[in-house]
């Protein structure tokens, strides 16, 4: 049976690559299927839209689609997440918030030439703490950090300190993403 995991997600294909491994050992370990493939969707201005996995589940096991979503529903996938089931309906399946952190690209040279974003992401780090997960980015004409977490409310509220203090932080967008 073709399934499709659509993960509304903005991972680039790299980080998109993490998640099919994972599933893809987790279908070998219970002899559920395979995952077969997967894209990645891009808006206009080339930012990531969300992500889709292909997944082949064998006929052999018994009650593969049954545990396959049960497995799919307890993994930290974010909510707007559907698996599309050939000759189904979709499931919506996630749990997770997402908040992207669009970092201003016009902010004066002297900003960038003194500040480095690796310094910027520890703080972040830090303080997101277990609230949430830096799992993608965008680096465009913008800048994009995607993290991923129970709740959007949350994360915002303990990463706004570290980007009203960093230099690089001024002017960013706090966005809902998931």
């Amino acid at each position: 049976m073709f399934v499709v995991l659509h993960v509304n997600e903005k991972l680039q294909p790299k980080h998109r690559f993490n998640l099919e491994d994972y599933i893809e050992e987790v279908l070998e370990k219970n002899e559920l299927g395979e995952v077969t493939g997967g894209g990645t969707l891009m808006e206009k201005n080339g930012e990531i839209n969300s992500c889709d996995i292909d997944i082949e589940l064998s006929d052999e096991a018994p009650n593969a689609l049954e545990r396959f979503k049960k497995f799919i529903g307890d993994i930290n996938i974010a909510k707007g997440s559907v698996l599309k089931i050939e000759g189904c309906d979709d499931v919506q399946v996630g749990k997770f918030e997402g908040m992207g952190l669009y970092l201003s690209n016009d902010l004066p040279d002297d900003v960038y030439e003194n500040n480095d974003i690796n310094d910027l992401l520890e703080r972040l780090r830090e303080a997101v703490g277990e609230a949430g997960d830096l799992r993608s980015w965008c680096e465009k004409e913008f800048t994009a950090l995607y993290y991923y977490g129970y709740s959007f409310d949350e994360m915002s509220s303990l990463a706004k300190p570290v980007l009203d203090s960093h230099p690089l932080g001024k002017e960013c967008r706090i966005v809902r993403i998931a």
